[in-house]
């Protein structure tokens, strides 16, 4: 019996020594567990530091595109204070009614031929005056078609028989 004690202790211990390292290499020890999250942290902390990254390249990109649009609109309002600044400058004056009548008015019609530019606006001289082109020359009109100037408004146009409803606005230059 004794015999069948030390034999069955025996066998119970080699048991316990043999299962006991494999036990071991299925567990998952908390050191290597420590040594993996570092890494993950480490990524976790890169992945918040590109989303940040990434918020602050939109939120200069969204700045950049409003500072030009910001620009884009002061140089349209510029161009647009100087060509009213210019039209200011060239409405000069008013024609005598007396005048007006003898000259101008549907009646008195005549051909621009080739306008002068000045100060990069085209000018025309008739009835003893200059006119400064305000506006556009429309499309389908020809320096040579036949005009005539009107006060229609309060400021002169120039008129076109052959292009009935459509004007141009002129000012006096003296």
């Amino acid at each position: 019996m004794k015999l069948l004690g030390v034999f069955s202790t025996a066998a119970l211990c080699m048991l316990l020594g043999v299962s006991m390292p494999v036990h071991a290499q299925d567990e998952s020890h908390p050191q290597e567990e420590n040594r993996a999250r570092p890494d993950d942290k480490q990524a976790q902390s890169e992945d918040k530091h590109t989303d940040k990254d990434k918020q602050e390249d939109k939120k200069a990109e969204q700045a950049d595109k409003r500072a030009e649009q910001e620009d884009k609109h002061a140089e349209q309002e510029d161009k647009s204070a100087r060509k009213a600044d210019r039209r200011e400058d060239q409405r000069g004056g008013h024609i005598p009614d007396d005048r007006f009548r003898a000259h101008f008015g549907h009646e008195h019609r005549f051909r621009i031929g080739r306008p002068v530019i000045v100060e990069g606006a085209p000018r025309f001289q008739y009835g003893g005056y200059w006119f400064a082109i305000v506006e556009p020359w429309p499309v389908g009109w020809a320096y040579n078609d036949e005009v005539y100037v009107d006060y229609v408004d309060d400021g002169y146009f120039l008129f076109s028989p052959v292009h009935p409803g459509v004007r141009i606005s002129i000012n006096v230059v003296f």
